[in-house]
């Protein structure tokens, strides 16, 4: 585990290095509100400048959280991004516009339009007999017992599929496509950062379980479930991840990370059904001990875009180099393992104690049969048919 002493002070150490530019996809509640606020709150008054987006559809909480921000960080640039549903790839494309107009405006009046964080938790998990809100207790037993559906048969109760008007499962689509689409979208900010860029998306690394490798979007009914949405997500983010940082050698370092069980407002919503109320005091005493608090949740996803995951090097000697000079910046400790088991190869898997999940041997047998083509083959297939106006059915 990282101490969380060292934590603050890497995220401390990061906001005064340079200038920040970041963007928070879910950050009106839950785990991106905890890490805006541990940003902010890093940053107060002795950074050296932050211009955050907060992208969402609750305007309302986007405006507290905005007030109490700039309460704590003064000199912080604080925008609501208004999304629609990030579940429709349009919608995705839409914000990215909003944001990258923005971030054209910056370099028109002399600035440096980029971005240096993308950090993605927008999610929603449909329970078969409480869709709209069942979230939480599916989102629980994703995040605490990953066996128990499977181990009691519960798989096809706890989620029921329900696709999207361009062809994609919503949970897979705002788990997976959705993200993957902000960082292709964003790209040209992201490789414009001198970080360079780094990207989190939040779900549930090192869970990988089943694969279907002839069904990636689990469209045949037998095979959808919450276990294979989870392990199917799971593994196509990482391999999509992969690509990405031997695409962009040098500019991005990507993570994907389980953030164990986090106890955030949601937990008390009034929405929420008696029977869920009931059982989630019955279970609290028991599952606390294990959860991570908010504040604490908040320092740990930040400190992700810390030197300690660094992006990929083209060359060895460069990466040698910068390991060197990320480890003396960082008071920190060792670059961190990629997922395919070498030191900083820029794609990550981890712990919500910030440690990486040894990967390597896992894919080893899916990299050799090329699954890592056919998972980039397959996500940039369902961005073109969707982008030309159609209707994805692989």
């Amino acid at each position: 585990m990282v101490q969380i002493d060292r934590v603050r002070s890497c995220n401390s150490t990061l906001v005064k290095t340079q200038p920040l530019v970041a963007v928070f996809v879910g950050g009106t509640s839950g785990i991106g509100e905890n890490t805006i606020r541990a940003l902010a709150a890093a940053h107060s008054d002795q950074g050296k400048g932050l211009r955050l987006y907060i992208v969402g559809r609750n305007a309302e909480a986007a405006k507290k959280i905005i007030a109490e921000c700039v309460h704590v960080c003064p000199r912080g640039q604080f925008r609501f991004v208004q999304a629609g549903d990030l579940a429709l790839l349009k919608d995705v494309d839409h914000v990215c516009s909003d944001i990258t107009r923005m971030e054209e405006e910056e370099n028109a009046k002399g600035g440096h339009g980029r971005v240096d964080l993308l950090v993605m938790s927008h999610h929603y998990f449909p329970l078969l007999f409480q869709p709209r809100t069942g979230i939480l207790f599916s989102f629980i037993v994703s995040f605490t017992v990953p066996p128990l559906a499977d181990s009691f048969k519960f798989d096809h109760l706890l989620m029921c599929k329900t696709e999207t008007k361009e062809g994609l499962d919503m949970s897979m689509s705002l788990l997976y496509y959705s993200r993957m689409r902000f960082v292709m979208k964003l790209l040209p900010l992201l490789r414009a950062s001198p970080l360079p860029a780094h990207i989190v998306s939040v779900y549930s690394a090192g869970k990988e379980a089943k694969l279907l490798s002839e069904d990636l979007s689990l469209r045949t009914p037998q095979h959808y479930g919450q276990a294979n949405v989870r392990s199917h997500v799971t593994y196509m983010t990482t391999l999509f991840m992969e690509k990405l940082a031997e695409q962009n050698p040098g500019h991005l370092s990507l993570v994907h990370v389980y953030p164990g069980l986090v106890f955030t407002e949601a937990f008390s919503s009034a929405g929420l059904p008696t029977w869920f109320k009931f059982a989630f005091r019955l279970s609290a005493p028991f599952v606390r001990p294990s959860s991570v608090s908010p504040e604490e949740n908040g320092q740990r996803i930040l400190f992700l875009a810390t030197p300690r995951y660094p992006a990929r090097q083209a060359i060895k000697d460069e990466m040698a180099a910068d390991s060197e000079k990320a480890n003396a910046n960082n008071g920190s400790a060792e670059i961190a393992v990629g997922t395919d088991g070498n030191c900083g190869s820029g794609a990550y898997a981890c712990n919500s104690d910030g440690e990486t999940i040894p990967l390597k041997e896992t894919y080893k047998k899916l990299r050799e049969e090329g699954l890592a083509g056919k998972v980039w083959d397959h996500t940039m297939k369902a961005f073109d048919e969707i982008e030309a106006g159609g209707v994805f059915s692989g």
